[in-house]
């Protein structure tokens, strides 16, 4: 299997010369045209010389001229002949094209797994976070108790306690993340 850009490559090229056939073909179809048409005009002005002449005419005597129709049946081969290479780049092409969608298939098919990869990836990390959440938490919980027991102790020697952080509403890891994106919001921080 050839890489991706050859096959493209090779598809181009192929392309150019089925469009360089076609314009071949187009002449010569012109030119075999315009052959038959001279030749209709010859058999008509022919046809009307042998009735002026003769007053009827069989068809005996009406006689196409050997050099048109040698000019029309070589037209006609090279017709044929551009016609078949023609055929023979169409069933060249064809191949290439499938390898090119083969190719492109493989790596769009490629670029999906990584980007599933990437995805799974975050997805840890957004599950990694959270479970840090969960430590943060129980930190903060510590931590605040911690400041109650203090606030305690300044009591105890008659000293005014110190304001200490709020209590969260709740204990459920989702309503306290829920909370705290809320309050982010609120400070336009997200």
């Amino acid at each position: 299997m050839m890489p991706a850009a050859a096959a493209v490559e090779q598809l181009a090229k192929l392309l150019a010369d089925e469009a360089r056939l076609d314009g071949r073909i187009r002449d010569t179809e012109t030119a075999l045209s315009r052959i038959k048409k001279q030749i209709s005009e010859s058999l008509v002005q022919r046809y009307a010389n042998l009735v002026q002449r003769y007053g009827t005419v069989s068809e005996e005597k009406i006689e196409m001229p050997e050099d048109l129709m040698k000019q029309e049946q070589s037209y006609e081969r090279l017709l044929h002949a551009l016609q078949e290479m023609k055929d023979e780049i169409v069933r060249q092409i064809r191949p290439v094209e499938e390898q090119i969608v083969r190719s492109s298939l493989d790596q769009l098919r490629q670029s999906f797994e990584h980007e599933s990869q990437r995805l799974s990836k975050c997805l840890e990390e957004i599950d990694h976070k959270l479970v840090d959440c969960r430590t943060y938490l129980e930190e903060y919980e510590r931590a605040r108790s911690t400041l109650h027991d203090l606030n305690e102790q300044l009591l105890g020697f008659g000293g005014e306690p110190l304001p200490v952080a709020d209590h969260l509403p709740s204990h459920d890891l989702g309503e306290i993340i829920k909370n705290r994106v809320e309050h982010l919001k609120s400070q336009g921080k997200i």
